[in-house]
């Protein structure tokens, strides 16, 4: 199932009563929150048919970035933004947990990044190779399922690569509307509300192959404070369709 933009006439998300979102199989490409979003999930073939399993995950460092929007545009909310990445890296790792999955992601803890330089600028670069790779992704999404995108083998140099089978690389963004941006809405007889979006992208963890890309949408007063509330099932059904974890059935390709 798919959902469709929301109101992209507007530079704001308009809250309709969309607490349960349905994922897809094709995930839409945009994925800034003040445009709209269609959330959905894909996975390369090796993954589908159970060709690779993935068990144990590395999940790298989460980047989340949040905006306020004003009469005047918008402006970067930094503070906010480096609690909320940690909240996401850990639901994520928690979902994880939660259908049997290990997390192997030992040795790149942010005192770890602190304490070793080379390392904090092994995992920078990663990162930036993986925002590119994830650039080129959404223009062409579909590309994951023939596997047509990877990261290279410079995943192995991540400390935790050896024991992991997949990295998981976390992605949010979100925008919160000042009053003046709720009222101007408001006489048009929109409602405006704070909105996100969070993206899971799984890599294997020695080839850099991109297996699975999963793109979630949230909203509501809780999507800073609370992403738990917000993401927490869309976790887990897009983990369970994507086929994470040592109990994951494979389907049979078509």
């Amino acid at each position: 199932m798919r959902m469709s933009s929301l109101l992209s006439c507007a530079v704001f998300f308009v809250i309709l009563g969309t607490a349960g979102l349905a994922t897809g199989r094709a995930p839409g490409k945009n994925v800034d929150p003040s445009k709209g979003v269609t959330p959905g999930w894909i996975t390369n073939d090796k993954l589908a048919t159970g060709e690779v399993v993935v068990a144990k995950v590395c999940v790298v460092p989460a980047e989340g970035q949040w905006s306020r929007l004003g009469l005047k545009g918008s402006e970067g909310m930094s503070k906010e933004a480096d609690p909320w990445s940690e909240k996401l890296l850990g639901i994520v790792e928690s979902h994880l947990k939660g259908i049997g999955v290990t997390i192997a992601s030992t040795g790149i803890s942010a005192a770890d990044l602190e304490a070793d330089e080379q390392l904090q600028q092994t995992v920078l670069q990663l990162q930036r190779k993986y925002d590119s790779v994830d650039t080129k992704m959404r223009d062409k999404i579909k590309d994951v399922k023939k596997s047509r995108y990877t990261l290279g083998d410079e995943v192995a140099l991540l400390p935790c690569s050896a024991n992991s089978d997949a990295l998981a690389f976390v992605r949010g963004e979100g925008v919160t509307p000042t009053g003046g941006e709720k009222t101007k809405y408001g006489l048009l007889g929109l409602f405006m509300s704070s909105a996100a979006t969070l993206r899971v992208t799984f890599v294997d963890a020695k080839s850099g192959e991109v297996l699975a890309y999963s793109l979630m949408y949230g909203a509501g007063g809780k999507t800073m404070s609370d992403p738990e509330a917000v993401f927490g099932k869309q976790l887990d059904k897009d983990f369970k369709e994507i086929g994470i974890g040592p109990n994951a059935k494979s389907k049979k390709k078509k």
